[in-house]
């Protein structure tokens, strides 16, 4: 009885979360596909990290982290400044320091490839 229950508490939870994802491609996609391409560079600089050891293999992952990482950010940052605002958002700041560490990541990745 408890794997039931259990079971179906498992269901509601993905059934919330495919609900969350709908809602989100239906209201406002460019954010959905930015968080996507956040989640992957996150998954991507995990394999990087596990793969330490393999210096070419786990390069091609620290840069396509990267990539997405700067894409992600200059999107959000684009969207951020087409709607006017007061005060920076905290989007914004955190797209920019985000951006930034990206960037210095690059030039890092340049200079340790040469």
């Amino acid at each position: 009885m408890t794997s039931f229950l259990a079971r179906g508490r498992v269901m509601r939870q993905w059934r919330s979360f495919w609900h969350t994802i709908e809602f989100m491609s239906q209201e406002n996609p460019p954010q959905l596909i930015e968080t996507l391409m956040l989640a992957l560079s996150m998954a991507l600089f995990s394999v990087w990290m596990i793969q330490a050891e393999s210096a070419q293999s786990a390069s091609a992952y620290l840069l396509l982290g990267l990539v997405l990482t700067v894409g992600a950010c200059a999107s959000i940052l684009v969207r951020e400044a087409l709607i006017p605002a007061i005060r920076p958002r905290p989007t914004q700041v955190m797209a920019t320091l985000l951006l930034l560490i990206s960037l210095y990541g690059f030039a890092d990745f340049l200079r340790i490839s040469r």
